[in-house]
């Protein structure tokens, strides 16, 4: 008998969920490679739950159990003629990858963002994650000619 998986629940970040969101966090970073500093993750996760009006964050919740989060950044551009958002972090754990969770989350998040006015959606892939893109890409992500360039702004602790 083959069993199917509860639909997922996208519950937005409280206070009470910080570790939840730490951990994966973290496992995020590792598989991803990049740098996980837990007081920044921390202090980014109190500006988010006490409500910030420049990012909101879900938890993504199956079978009564965490299996990865999302988040969306707010922006705004000229060029779009408003709301140009950002799905900043994106992450589904191991064992819930493979029955169609990261699509589901994608269109959760597209869907939210066009609620809170996005006119577009922009996000960032690493280069070596193959299964990432192509998710992406079967949802209608399109490269472009352009390339990112960031600076911070504050010291790196």
């Amino acid at each position: 008998m083959t069993t199917t998986a509860a639909a997922p629940r996208f519950r937005p970040l409280d206070a009470d969920d910080r570790d939840v969101a730490l951990a994966l966090m973290r496992a995020y970073y590792a598989e991803d490679g990049h740098r996980f500093d837990p007081d920044l993750a921390a202090e980014a996760l109190n500006q988010i739950a006490a409500g910030t009006a420049a990012a909101r964050f879900w938890l993504i919740e199956q079978d009564a159990h965490a299996a990865g989060y999302l988040c969306i950044t707010l922006g705004f551009s000229l060029e779009v003629g408003g709301g140009d958002f950002f799905l900043d972090e994106i992450y589904i754990t191991p064992e819930a990858r493979g029955g169609g969770l990261g699509h589901t989350a994608l269109a959760f998040a597209e869907q939210q963002a066009a609620a809170l006015g996005a006119h577009r959606i922009c996000l960032e892939v690493e280069r070596h994650n193959d299964r990432a893109r192509a998710l992406y890409e079967r949802s209608g992500y399109r490269s472009h000619a352009r390339h990112l360039m960031s600076k911070p702004l504050t010291p790196r602790r």
